[in-house]
């Protein structure tokens, strides 16, 4: 809003009136001390904003005298105050200063300060009240810009023209210039009263376009010291106020006295029915949204709308946001709540889709229509959601963000969990532990969840099912961190054989958390069980049993010499190795015997009996009476005849099994 002072129009009154008086001692003049007693009671009734008295007092003081131009000057500022709402006064003023300024300056004088301002000022405001196009507007800012310059060459020293000058620039979009002027004006030395306002009120705007609102908030506050009346500043300081509310970087103690001092002028912004009303309204509305009020933020929404204006964007999705949250205070039945899911999950919807939604709005829409998905059995739509609010990088000024963020962790471990995706419920977990006050919980927790499952009882017991060789498996299983009983697919059971190196799977059955199987009629051989066990989570654990034994067969002679058929040209040593796999032979059980050709005088000779040599050898390595060993070398005194000869061994194990051998050589030298 552009308003010229009238500093020098009082100043030139007060001049007057002692002129006046001088003259009417002097000469006598009558009608001019008509017309100074006149325009002094027009200054009173300006000063007590008495308008109507005012007019007439201008009016009888220009029709005493029409040469004073004082009386001329106010009138011209009084219509110009009077063009803000009726703009044809506008043009009235501009003709009144045109006329007054060429009168002035046909006395051989030059124009006077207020008679050059106003012309610059009323064609201006004239110009804009026509909406003009911004190429006729610019032309008219020029040229008002133009008028003032040649006004300060003749008046370098007022203040004033610099505040509208600054003004100029600020409607040019030249803020450095706007800041330029405003530094000029301090400089000049030469302010009047009625400019003061102006230049407080300038000083916020060009603190507003700067981001400083605290600062502007200030600056329009000083307005009312000078102007009370003057509903400009108020609306630029409720303007300020609403941008500050709605800036998330504002400080939450700066954001609640923005938003008092707010409250107490939006009576007046109603009253006057100001068209910023609604927004300043919107801003208090999802001011409260912001600190959790939303009964309070839902009347201002309301009070937005009945004042006439629409909701923006960003009110629409605040005032959902309150809908939701009064929504779940108030218990609703579910047919009601579900009838209210369905209204506002457009808007949320809409939210997260708009690419006018900042990192906040996209968080909250995000993290409702999880909750809402998931209080609608939808798990895997929620998952999207919270997904989709986690993701979201946290700035320095996102303090809703980074203080709700652990929150959205828990609801995505949970979900997780629901799932039986647990690996990442436990990943969710561990993002949100050191940030919560359930800590201690969610420690539990989480040390519930890395539990392994346990296996106890392990056993694999020799046990006649249906024969001899029949193997019992037995154990218990508890998986601490599942959510669900233990299964059949959580186990793996394998019967290993030591003895060939073997393993299969060993099928089993489940009571409860006892695991049961058998193995028929086994072949010979160590045998033990492994199992492993794999919970929902993915923690495992494996286990191995004691061995159980099965010794079905005698002991064995291995690398028998002379071998079994053989032609040998020397017989002084029979040689052959014991083994038994598992219970190991007897060695005193052992006994060996040569049967002799049958052209032979002597039929059979003992070698070995109960496990001792009968015969020492002939190089000393073996003697008499001495003790077999599992490498028996069996020394075979002389005279050895040409001829087919039988080795007959007879041995039994630990457990009585016995091996009966024989085998036939020749002895050809």
């Amino acid at each position: 809003m552009l308003r010229f002072t009238t500093r020098s129009a009082i100043e030139l009154a007060v001049a007057a009136i002692f002129g006046f008086l001088g003259l009417l001692f002097l000469l006598g003049t009558v009608d001019e001390y008509k017309s100074g007693r006149a325009f002094n009671r027009a200054m009173d009734s300006y000063a007590a904003h008495d308008l109507e008295t005012l007019y007439d007092a201008l009016q009888a003081s220009m029709a005493a005298k029409p040469s004073y131009t004082a009386p001329q000057e106010v009138y011209g500022k009084l219509l110009i105050d009077e063009g803000y709402t009726n703009p044809p006064r506008f043009a009235e003023a501009a003709k009144l200063f045109r006329d007054l300024a060429q009168r002035q300056e046909a006395r051989g004088g030059k124009a006077s300060l207020p008679a050059r301002v106003g012309v610059a000022v009323a064609d201006l405001e004239a110009a804009r009240a026509s909406n003009p196009a911004p190429e006729a507007l610019a032309d008219a800012l020029r040229q008002a810009r133009s008028r003032l310059e040649e006004a300060l060459r003749l008046y370098p020293d007022s203040g004033d023209l610099h505040v509208n000058l600054a003004t100029i620039a600020l409607l040019e979009n030249h803020l450095s210039r706007c800041k330029e002027e405003l530094e000029l004006v301090n400089e000049a030395g030469n302010l009047s009263i009625d400019a003061l306002p102006l230049l407080y009120n300038l000083s916020g705007l060009v603190a507003l376009r700067e981001g400083r609102i605290q600062q502007a908030a200030r600056e329009f506050q000083k307005v009312e010291e000078f102007a009370p009346d003057w509903d400009a500043p108020y609306l630029n300081l409720a303007a300020a106020q609403a941008q500050g509310l709605l800036s998330e970087k504002t400080d939450p103690r700066v954001a609640a006295d923005y938003a008092a001092s707010a409250s107490r002028l939006l009576d007046r912004l109603r009253k006057s029915k100001s068209p910023i009303y609604p927004l300043v309204a919107q801003a208090l509305a999802s001011y409260y949204v912001r600190v959790n009020a939303p009964s309070e933020a839902l009347n201002r929404f309301r009070a937005a709308e009945e004042g006439g204006g629409q909701l923006t964007w960003h009110g629409r999705f605040n005032k959902a946001i309150a809908e939701y949250l009064v929504a779940r205070a108030a218990r609703r039945s579910p047919a009601q709540y579900n009838q209210f899911v369905a209204a506002v999950r457009p808007v949320f919807a809409q939210a997260v889709a708009s690419p006018k939604s900042t990192r906040r709005d996209l968080f909250v829409a995000s993290c409702i229509l999880g909750t809402l998905d998931d209080e609608a059995g939808k798990p895997e739509a929620a998952l999207a959601h919270f997904e989709r609010a986690a993701d979201i990088r946290v700035g320095p000024s996102d303090v809703l963000i980074r203080e709700a963020m652990p929150r959205v962790h828990l609801s995505l471990a949970a979900l997780y969990y629901k799932t039986n995706a647990f690996q990442k419920a436990i990943e969710q977990l561990e993002k949100a532990s050191g940030s919560l006050e359930e800590n201690r919980q969610i420690a539990a927790l989480l040390k519930q969840l890395r539990t392994p499952p346990v296996v106890s009882q392990f056993s694999v017991r020799h046990e006649k099912i249906f024969t001899d060789y029949d193997l019992r498996v037995s154990a218990q299983v508890v998986l601490p961190a599942s959510p669900r009983p233990l299964e059949a697919e959580d186990v793996t059971l394998t019967l290993c054989d030591a003895l060939s190196g073997s393993s299969r799977p060993l099928p089993f059955r489940l009571d409860g958390p006892v695991l049961h199987a058998v193995a028929l009629n086994l072949p010979q051989g160590r045998y033990s069980a492994k199992i492993t066990v794999a919970d929902a989570i993915g923690n495992h654990i494996s286990a191995a049993s004691d061995e159980s034994a099965f010794d079905r067969e005698p002991p064995r002679v291995l690398e028998p010499s002379p071998a079994p058929g053989a032609s040998t040209r020397k017989l002084d040593l029979i040689r052959f190795r014991l083994h038994d796999a598992i219970s190991a032979a007897d060695l005193s059980s052992l006994s060996v015997s040569l049967r002799y050709p049958s052209t032979s005088a002597l039929a059979v000779r003992s070698l070995i009996t109960r496990g001792k040599y009968l015969y020492a050898s002939a190089d000393g390595t073996v003697n008499r009476n001495s003790a077999v060993t599992s490498d028996v070398q069996c020394p075979v005194p002389p005279p050895t005849p040409p001829g087919q000869y039988r080795v007959i061994i007879r041995v039994q194990d630990t457990k009585g099994k016995v091996c009966d051998l024989e085998w036939p050589f020749t002895l050809a030298p």
